[in-house]
């Protein structure tokens, strides 16, 4: 058994996504040693570490928790990774604020990207349409998007994957796998938006809506494959960051994050801490979080 398979094993309570995600990383942290993480020093570990981060502090702090997780579950010492940890929270912050700066000034308004999906409706351009409402409406992340089409509830058995469930008046949308599936469990949608229903009707029976087949979209194409769907090549993240943008326009701010927070999947300080890209700071007052 390798490394990797030795720690996924103990960590049963994982996502799908998630362990796959530790093997993507693994690997790539691997390719850079010349020995499994337990059998490299920590320097090993942090130069293989920045040099897969491209000067992010954020990619860095990613990259860093698995061999961190690895060591630590063998008891190796993690004194020199758990130091750069600390240095990391510190410039992730700072780099995370830059960001918001900038992305405040290049962002396109909630408005337009409305306009471009109500256009892609007219054009019956309807995967694209389907894509752009389900991430505009409810803010969710890439592998949320990624569903099997069925007609009946009865088709729709399999707990590992997501469903867009086609009735009559309205779309169940089921979200059995995503990011934090196991802090807010199985996501269930209703939609019935009658261009939505037009536009979902327009599309095959049992098929993946990405693919427009029997056959599912791999993980590692699924970040690409939504981005070129979306306005100007931009990202899922970025399409939510025009979500928070707008929200702090809006007199029901509160309102609007707890739905939010709900809809993705994400802890209400989360978003205010990492998606807030206008330039008041804070969405709300801190006595009200």
């Amino acid at each position: 058994m390798t490394e990797i398979e030795e720690f996924i094993l103990t960590k049963s309570h994982n996502t799908k996504q998630t362990k796959k995600n530790y093997e993507t990383q693994y690997k790539s942290i691997r390719a850079l040693l010349d020995n499994d993480i337990n059998k490299s020093s920590e320097n090993e570990i942090l130069d293989a570490v920045k040099a897969l981060s491209n000067g992010n502090p954020s990619n860095e702090w990613t990259y860093m928790n698995l061999p961190f997780m690895i060591r630590q579950s063998k008891g190796y010492k993690t004194d020199l990774i758990q130091k750069r940890r600390d240095e990391l929270k510190i410039l992730r912050e700072t780099h995370t604020q830059t960001q918001k700066a900038v992305k405040n000034e290049t962002l396109p308004s909630m408005k337009t990207i409305q306009d471009f999906t109500k256009q892609l409706y007219k054009n019956k351009e309807y995967k694209k349409y389907i894509v752009n409402f389900l991430i505009i409406n409810y803010g969710v992340r890439n592998k949320d998007i990624d569903c099997f089409i069925v007609s009946s509830s009865k088709d729709a058995k399999d707990d590992t994957i997501n469903y867009l469930i086609v009735k009559s008046n309205e779309v169940e949308w089921r979200i059995n796998e995503y990011k934090t599936l196991q802090s807010y469990g199985v996501k269930k949608i209703i939609i019935k938006s009658k261009p939505f229903l037009e536009a979902i009707k327009s599309l095959p029976i049992n098929t993946w809506l990405l693919t427009g087949s029997s056959a599912e979209l791999s993980d590692t194409s699924l970040a690409t494959t939504i981005k070129r769907l979306l306005y100007n090549s931009l990202t899922e993240g970025d399409y939510f960051k025009i979500i928070m943008n707008d929200i702090n326009s809006k007199p029901n701010t509160t309102q609007l994050l707890e739905y939010y927070s709900k809809t993705r999947g994400t802890d209400y300080s989360t978003l205010l801490k990492y998606y807030d890209v206008s330039k008041k700071g804070e969405i709300i007052p801190d006595d009200e979080m």
